[in-house]
């Protein structure tokens, strides 16, 4: 059976209208990233979500943050709203599979979050040991 063990999940927010501060203050957590999108007046942030317990970290972000992001989607202070959840394949694998428990996923999709999946074609664990 396959396990849910992504080595970095993101909560990815485009075309943001509000302040870095205030959108901190909203979501009730530190943005690690938040720089000008190509629009006037909109903002790229990114939230990084612990991954130490991944289904707890995503849980966790559903319930604190959830709410808020539905609501700033609904009014367009959010343009969109994505979950970056990033899984490594190490070099000589032939296949990979993972499984999002599916409360796990309700929870985010609940609030207007899509959910993306991402695959890199490097063994993370051996990289930091270099």
């Amino acid at each position: 059976m396959s396990t849910f063990e992504p080595f970095a999940i993101a909560l990815r927010l485009s075309g943001v209208t509000l302040a870095q501060a205030e959108l901190d203050t909203a979501l009730k957590q530190l943005t690690s990233r938040f720089e000008p999108e190509d629009a006037e007046a909109s903002h790229y942030a990114q939230v990084d979500v612990p991954v130490s317990n991944p289904v707890r970290g995503l849980l966790e972000l559903a319930e604190r943050s959830g709410p808020t992001i539905a609501a700033m989607l609904h009014d367009r202070r959010i343009g969109k709203a994505v979950l970056d959840i990033a899984f490594d394949y190490p070099e000589h694998g032939e296949a990979m599979s993972a499984r999002l428990p599916a409360h796990a996923a309700a929870a985010i999709a609940a609030h207007g979050i899509d959910i993306e999946i991402s695959v890199y074609l490097t063994d993370v664990e051996d990289a930091e040991e270099d």
